[in-house]
């Protein structure tokens, strides 16, 4: 069939031309990113293939209140750092830390906390418990000094981090019908970009891969759920209590507790989503939340609109530069269906 001038024109025009070229060159783009996205899935999976469960143990059988509202206690791990090392005469002896501190920090939580929830038994029912990870669980090589000062490499961190969740998740599992992991991926320290990511930055973190293997070890406990939540917030639901989770770097703030920052970005999440409520109230439980919890500033904080966690690590030289000191620690508190948390904790490690 022959061309007419006008079709001939416009099949072969400049402009034409290079409309072709860019899609031929988003086609290029959109086929490397496929490629590289199944790279990084197949990846996770050979790893996880790779991992020997934890093996199931025997239940503890404890004592405690048989009858009332059932109340839940919740462990919050945030920002543990695996792999970061300080010495404590830089910073005059405030603190020290190393992989081997971090982990006999976190067998003492898993004591005092277990301790603590048994204590609680004495007055109420307690049979389900709730593990709420926010993030930073390795330390990471997003600025050249932890590139040069860790104890080891970014994948030694990952297998090393999972390793410290999965030990704990486990230790604690015999002492509950249930137990409920909520892990949020997206965090600061473990990013592969040079700069904070917005889309995929869930997936595209090496904390995505650390809670891939700590799920991986825990297979065969057959009382403990891990969920994977590989975004920025996700709203999670504990005894009826819909709480909305992060890691907290996005909250805009400079050195130090940024509270205004904190109260502006629970104000906004709330306007944003009592709009979509009103419009589809059978989204409540989906998008909105009673509280807003997080991590990343390493400093205890409880408000009635939301609480920010402790740090494993605690005190490092960047903190002593600044003038800021905070225990290492975590927290934890119980929810009661009805009258949401009580009796908040803040352990000192």
């Amino acid at each position: 069939m022959a061309f007419t001038e006008e079709q001939f024109k416009s099949e072969f025009s400049e402009k034409t031309e290079e409309l072709k070229r860019k899609n031929k060159e988003l086609e290029s783009m959109l086929q490397g990113y496929r490629r590289e996205h199944g790279k990084l899935q197949l990846f996770f999976e050979e790893v996880v293939n790779a991992i020997e469960p934890i093996p199931a143990r025997e239940p503890i059988v404890m004592e405690g209140v048989r009858r009332g509202s059932p109340v839940v206690p919740v462990l919050h791990l945030t920002d543990i750092h695996m792999g970061a090392v300080q010495d404590p005469n830089e910073i005059e002896g405030f603190n020290a830390y190393s992989p081997e501190i971090a982990d006999a920090r976190a067998a003492d939580l898993t004591i005092r906390w277990l301790n603590w929830v048994n204590y609680q038994r004495k007055a109420y029912r307690i049979d389900e418990a709730a593990v709420i990870i926010t993030g930073d669980i390795i330390s990471g090589d997003i600025h050249e000094e932890l590139r040069t000062t860790n104890a080891f490499p970014s994948p030694v961190q990952v297998a090393r981090g999972s390793e410290l969740l999965a030990r704990l998740v486990a230790d604690i599992a015999p002492s509950f019908k249930k137990v409920r992991v909520h892990f949020v991926s997206e965090d600061n320290h473990s990013r592969l970009t040079k700069k904070p990511q917005a889309k995929e930055a869930g997936m595209n973190s090496l904390n995505y891969l650390v809670g891939y293997m700590a799920k991986a070890y825990l297979s065969n406990l057959g009382n403990v759920s891990f969920e994977i939540y590989p975004m920025n917030e996700k709203v999670i639901n504990v005894n009826d209590r819909l709480y909305l989770i992060t890691h907290g770097h996005t909250i805009r703030g400079w050195m130090g507790v940024p509270w205004y920052g904190v109260e502006r970005k629970v104000g906004k999440e709330a306007l944003a989503r009592m709009q979509i409520i009103m419009q589809e109230f059978e989204r409540a439980k989906e998008i909105g939340f009673h509280k807003y919890v997080f991590g990343h500033f390493h400093t205890p904080i409880d408000t009635p609109l939301y609480s920010c966690g402790a740090s494993l690590q605690g005190t490092d030289a960047y903190d002593h530069q600044a003038g800021r000191y905070a225990n290492p620690g975590q927290s934890a508190w119980l929810v009661h269906p009805k009258h949401g948390e009580f009796n908040r904790i803040n352990f000192n490690l």
